[in-house]
C-alpha cells in the first residue's frame, strides 16, 4: 500500500520553505548589493586610474571639468558641452564605466532641453554624449580641482590645476558617488531616484546652503554637497587624488573647523 502525504505534513512543508525563503531573500538581496559596491568600488578605481594617465599627459594637471563650444562638434550629440567623461574617453574607453550599477533610472527632468525625447541611455540620441557626461554616478571636485573661468560661449569653462600644489593627494577627494537631483526643486527635499551628477561641492559651498535652505532637510544633495550614497545613505565611495578608492562616511570629509581651509582640508589637499 502506497503512503501519500497528509494535508498537514503537506502544510508542514510549505511552511518550512516560507520561512526558509524569508532568512535567506534577504541575504540573497544582500549578497546582490554588495556585489554591485564590488563593481561601483571597480569602475571608480578605473576611472581613477585614466585620470592619472590623463594628468601623465598633461604634465600633472587634472582633468577639466568642462569646457563649452557651440562650433565643437566634433562629437554631435555632447550639442558642444564637453564634460570630463567625454574628456577621459581616450582613457577608458567606456560610458558604462561612469554609471553606477544602481543608476539606471531616466528622469524626465534631466534630459536636454535641445533634444527632450531622447534620455542618457539613448546612445543614438541627440543628446547621449551630453547626458553621459552632466549626469554620470560620479561627481568631480570642482571647487579645488579646477579654476572656472567666463567661457567666451555664455556658459562657464573650468581648467585644470596642477596636482603637485597639492600636499597630500592621499586625502584629497578627487570623484564620489553622486546625484543632483531635487538640488534645487522647490517642494522636494528628498532624492527619490538617485540619477548622477557631474560635479561634487566641497563643506564650505555646501553646508551654509544645509542649513539656510528650509527645504533641506535630512540626508539630501544640498545637505551634503551633491554627495549621494547608494550603499549606505552616510557613506560614499570616493576616489582620491593619488588614485586609491574607498568607501567612507560623509561626515569624515568635514574638516573640524570653521575657516574654509580647514573645512575643506580633504578637498583643498591641506589634510595632515
Amino acid at each position: 500500500m502506497k503512503r501519500a502525504f497528509t494535508l498537514i505534513e503537506l502544510l508542514v512543508v510549505i511552511a518550512i520553505i516560507a520561512i526558509l525563503a524569508a532568512i535567506l531573500f534577504p541575504v540573497f538581496a544582500q549578497a546582490k548589493l554588495a556585489a554591485k559596491k564590488t563593481m561601483t568600488i571597480s569602475n571608480m578605481k578605473q576611472i581613477a586610474t585614466g585620470t592619472l594617465l590623463y594628468m601623465n599627459d598633461y604634465d600633472d594637471v587634472t582633468i577639466p571639468l568642462r569646457w563649452f563650444n557651440p562650433a565643437d562638434l566634433s562629437i554631435p550629440s555632447t550639442n558642444g558641452f564637453y564634460f570630463y567623461p567625454v574628456l577621459l574617453q581616450n582613457y577608458t574607453k567606456s560610458t558604462e564605466l561612469f554609471l553606477d550599477p544602481t543608476d539606471r533610472a531616466d528622469d524626465p527632468a534631466m534630459h536636454f532641453s535641445g533634444c527632450p525625447t531622447f534620455g542618457r541611455f539613448d546612445k543614438g540620441g541627440c543628446a547621449y554624449w551630453y547626458l553621459t557626461g552632466a549626469y554620470p554616478s560620479y561627481g568631480y571636485n570642482r571647487k579645488y580641482l579646477n579654476v572656472a573661468t567666463a567661457g567666451p560661449f555664455g556658459a562657464l569653462d573650468y581648467a585644470g590645476v596642477s596636482a603637485t600644489s597639492f600636499g597630500n593627494t592621499a586625502q584629497t577627494v578627487m570623484f564620489a558617488e553622486a546625484t543632483g537631483k531635487d538640488i534645487i526643486a522647490p517642494g522636494q527635499p528628498v532624492v527619490r531616484r538617485a540619477v548622477g551628477y557631474h560635479r561634487i561641492d566641497a563643506p564650505s559651498f555646501w553646508l551654509p546652503v544645509a542649513s539656510s535652505d528650509p527645504n533641506a532637510i535630512g540626508i539630501d544633495a544640498r545637505t551634503q554637497g551633491q554627495l549621494w550614497g547608494r550603499y549606505d545613505p552616510k557613506k560614499v565611495v570616493v576616489n582620491w587624488l593619488d588614485g586609491h578608492t574607498k568607501f567612507v562616511s560623509i561626515d569624515s570629509l568635514v574638516g573640524e573647523s570653521t575657516s574654509t581651509q580647514t573645512k575643506d582640508k580633504f578637498w583643498n589637499g591641506m589634510a595632515n
